[in-house]
C-alpha cells in the first residue's frame, strides 16, 4: 500500500526519532541486540510499539531499570517532532531475544 504524503512525513519523523534513540541505547545499555518498531499509521500513535529486545535475561535484568527512562526519552523526542503520546509506558518495552 502507498503512503499518503502525510504519514509518510509522519514516518520519516518517526525513523529519525528511533535512529538517534537506538544510538543512545546501544551505547549506554549493555546486551542490547536490537531496537524495532511496529506501528498502523490509521490508529497511530497508540499504535506505535517498539522493542528493545536484549541477547540475554540476564542482561534485561540489568537493562530494566532504564525502561522508564527510555520511555520518557522516546516521548520527548516524539514531542519535539511534533507526536504527542498518550503513555509512552505502552509504546516501549524492553525484552530478550527468543531462541
Amino acid at each position: 500500500m502507498k503512503m499518503s504524503k502525510t504519514t509518510k512525513k509522519l514516518n520519516d519523523r518517526l525513523l529519525l526519532v528511533l535512529e538517534k534513540l537506538t544510538v543512545q541505547a546501544k551505547e549506554e545499555l549493555e546486551g542490547l541486540a536490537t531496537v524495532s518498531h511496529t506501528v498502523k499509521f490509521d490508529l497511530f500513535p497508540g499504535s506505535l510499539l517498539v522493542n528493545f529486545v536484549f541477547e540475554t535475561a540476564d542482561s534485561l535484568d540489568k537493562a530494566k531499570s532504564c525502561e522508564k527512562t527510555y520511555q520518557k526519552k522516546l516521548n520527548n523526542m516524539l514531542l519535539k517532532q511534533g507526536i504527542l503520546l498518550k503513555e509512552s509506558k505502552h509504546n516501549l518495552k524492553f525484552t530478550v531475544k527468543e531462541d
